[in-house]
This record gives C-alpha cells, sequence and structure tokens, in this order.
C-alpha cells in the first residue's frame, strides 16, 4: 500500500512541477538525468558484482540497454514538452492509460489471471474517471456560457 501511495503522490507531483517549472524542456530532462544517473550506475555496478546481473559481452544486450536509454529519455521529453501543453487536469487523466495498456497487454498477451477482485477495481477506476471528466466537461461549458453572456451583456 505504501508503494502505490509513493508511486501516486511522487507521479502526481512530477506532473505538477512539470506543469508550473518554467525551464526548458531539453534543460530539465538533462537535470533529471543528471539526478538519476548516478543513481543507476551505482545500482547497476552493485548488481554485477552482486551477480545479479551477468556481464554485457553480449552486443545485443548491450545495444538493447543503450536503446532503452534513448527511448526513455525520448519519453521524458516529450512527457515534460507536452505537458505544459494541456491542463493539469488531463494530464493526471492521461495518467491512467499506460497501466490500463498494461494490464490489457497482461491479460491479453501474456495471459496474466485477471480475477474479480481486479476486474472491480478496474471498472471502478474508469468509472470515477468517467464521472470526473464528464463534470468538468459540464462545468468548462457552464463557464463558456456565462462568458458569452457577459460579453452579450
Amino acid at each position: 500500500m505504501r508503494i502505490l501511495l509513493s508511486l501516486a503522490l511522487t507521479f502526481g507531483f512530477y506532473g505538477l512541477s512539470k506543469k508550473k517549472i518554467k525551464a526548458d524542456s531539453t534543460i530539465g530532462l538533462t537535470l533529471k538525468t543528471m539526478v538519476i544517473s548516478p543513481i543507476a550506475l551505482a545500482y547497476l555496478v552493485y548488481s554485477i558484482f552482486q551477480s545479479q546481473i551477468q556481464s554485457f559481452d553480449s552486443i545485443s544486450t548491450s545495444l538493447l540497454l543503450i536503446d532503452s536509454g534513448i527511448v526513455t529519455a525520448l519519453q521524458l521529453l516529450l512527457f515534460t514538452k507536452s505537458a505544459k501543453k494541456v491542463s493539469l487536469t488531463m494530464l493526471g487523466i492521461l495518467q491512467y492509460i499506460s497501466p490500463t495498456i498494461s494490464l490489457i497487454g497482461g491479460v491479453f498477451l501474456y495471459h496474466e489471471v485477471l480475477t474479480n477482485a481486479h476486474f472491480i477495481a478496474f471498472v471502478f477506476i474508469w468509472c470515477a474517471l468517467a464521472v470526473y471528466t464528464i463534470s468538468s466537461i459540464t462545468k468548462w461549458r457552464q463557464e463558456q456560457m456565462k462568458n458569452e453572456i457577459n460579453m452579450e451583456a
């Protein structure tokens, strides 16, 4: 439970910081990379010495590791650029797409078991998001109509 809450809070604050900080996305990505790289490198070295990771003697494994870094950096760069262009509400709702795709992939591609409890939780989460989205759209439309009435008067 603590892990779930910490993930939700850290990603929420991450999205909020991306929205509020007025730095260029390339500078932000550079700063994030500078902070996380020493930690990741230390963990990689530790894992190699603990024999949890085999040496990277295979060229294909090394290329996949390098490519995963590039894909991750590109994804972070695009997220940072897009976070400044959409509302924080929309950004929060979009954060549910990735876990949903992972769930669908796990169930249909990897044949993971989807228990009734998992399915019910999934349905409740998306129903809550639908209710929130509908109420947000309704509120936005009402504000738009008020603004139009005020402009006409």
